[in-house]
């Protein structure tokens, strides 16, 4: 990839944050600084198996973060300009990634937030939170466009048309598997909640207040309005 294109890239990842801090009013460090490649991440003692993968080491004083992004992630982040008039990052062929760099995002930002809160983490809290996030920002990118109402076909595309990863044994399967259930049902409900009625201020206001449970409690929180 090119400086150039690496550019275009971490301009997207950081429309991407910028949009999550905005719906969560919250503040995390420049992903872009925390971006790493194959290479580091093999230093690192991890060797990534899928496109995105956050690298957490843990620190006397805290965590080390780090942001792994696979080269067809980045340059489909490169390609897809968020300011464009048209929904680029929504395009039939960009989706899939765009929504894979979005989880990238999402993870680093709830986990460094968390982390400077002294709050814990489960693996199924930040999967649960990554699904919502997607589904979030790609909604208000629609909503801006006067495209609400794709909405639905907007969350079947993220949440039911769905591959997972031949390398995940039984038990990430099982915890992906679960994050898409939750965030696919929290997700419709949240359209018959606050999308049909083009109430964009109480949807901000349940998101915020979604984002800030924690553990089981965001679990069964999500869980309760999947069954809904």
């Amino acid at each position: 990839m090119t400086r150039a294109a690496r550019g275009r890239a971490g301009r997207t990842l950081a429309f991407l944050q910028g949009e999550l801090e905005a719906i969560y009013a919250v503040e995390a460090p420049r992903v872009a600084g925390f971006l790493v490649g194959r290479e580091a991440a093999r230093a690192a003692g991890r060797v990534p198996e899928a496109p995105e993968e956050l690298l957490v080491l843990e620190e006397d004083d805290g965590v080390a973060l780090g942001l792994y992004l696979d080269d067809a992630v980045m340059e489909t982040a490169a390609a897809a300009d968020p300011h464009h008039r048209r929904p680029r990052l929504v395009a039939r062929a960009a989706l899939a990634r765009v929504a894979c760099a979005a989880e990238g995002v999402s993870h680093f930002v709830y986990l460094a937030t968390r982390a400077a809160a002294g709050r814990p983490v489960s693996l199924l809290e930040l999967e649960a939170q990554a699904e919502v996030d997607k589904f979030a920002v790609l909604l208000l990118h629609l909503w801006r466009r006067g495209l609400r109402r794709t909405s639905g076909a907007l969350r079947r595309r993220l949440f039911e048309r769905v591959r997972y990863h031949a390398h995940l044994g039984p038990e990430a399967l099982a915890r992906y598997r679960e994050a898409n259930r939750l965030g696919g049902g929290y997700a419709r409900w949240l359209e018959g909640r606050f999308v049909e009625d083009a109430d964009i201020e109480g949807l901000l206001r349940e998101l915020r207040q979604s984002y800030r449970l924690g553990g089981r409690e965001k679990l069964d929180y999500l869980g309760a309005r999947t069954a809904q």
